[in-house]
């Protein structure tokens, strides 16, 4: 079983295996830095890796939306709170499915410029079957003519650590890559030993010299593979 950290702990382990460095998980006087050095080496190593698919960031976010008749355009922030806001915030988006008569019909990802050129109506209201994501905002074309359940797939973006005792998968699930990569982090910009940091790259991509140690990224996505396609990540509204 992987190790499980909250972030305060995960830090603290980061600082002791470069050689007991409770200096880096201060913020240094004068700096003017938002973060310690390890903390933001932990951001820094959640922002590289939540776009890529793991079985614990995967969404499947079944007939969770709803369309509204006569409207194009739904965003982050208005209704705040609701499914559409979540989506269009926080989920990297790899496929929209409409349902239309108990059919379900993949939407066609399309840029913003495409759906511009082509909307040039908005009294023009049909089945949707386009869609474009732009300033975080779903534009769906035509303009809706009624109310059409909507199912996202894609990958979530968690909640930002802030305080010492939150967790989400990426100190849980994914504890060592995160650790890996921010201590390559640290290691390269800040303490500048750039052999030890390859040391930590071998250990998130595995060993060139060693094609039997392939590293916590293969051992990750292999464990997505082999888990049941039902045991997906839910959107954590449901």
């Amino acid at each position: 079983m992987a190790v499980s950290y909250n972030y305060g702990q995960l830090q603290a382990q980061i600082a002791f295996e470069l050689g007991q460095r409770t200096d880096l998980l201060s913020i240094p006087a004068g700096s003017g830095l938002a973060l310690s050095p390890v903390q933001q080496a932990i951001q820094n190593a959640i922002a590289k890796w939540e776009r890529e698919h793991f079985y614990f960031n995967e969404v499947e976010a079944i007939n969770t939306c709803n369309t509204s008749k006569g409207v194009e355009f739904y965003t982050a922030t208005a209704p705040a709170g609701s499914p559409w806001s979540f989506i269009a915030a926080q989920i990297h988006i790899d496929k929209i499915w409409v349902l239309i008569s108990n059919n379900r019909y993949s939407l066609n990802p399309r840029t913003e410029q495409y759906l511009s050129d082509t909307s040039l109506n908005p009294s023009v209201q049909g089945q949707p079957i386009d869609y474009a994501y732009y300033a975080e905002t779903i534009r769906l074309y035509p303009i809706p003519d009624g109310i059409y359940p909507i199912t996202i797939e894609g990958t979530q973006r968690f909640s930002t650590l802030q305080n010492s005792s939150d967790s989400n998968s990426w100190t849980t699930d994914a504890a060592d890559l995160i650790k890996a990569e921010a201590k390559m982090d640290l290691l390269n910009n800040v303490l500048k030993q750039s052999d030890l940091a390859q040391v930590q790259k071998n250990l998130i991509y595995g060993d060139p010299m060693n094609p039997q140690d392939q590293g916590y990224i293969h051992a990750l996505r292999s464990e997505g593979v082999q888990r049941p396609a039902q045991l997906k990540a839910r959107a954590h509204y449901f």
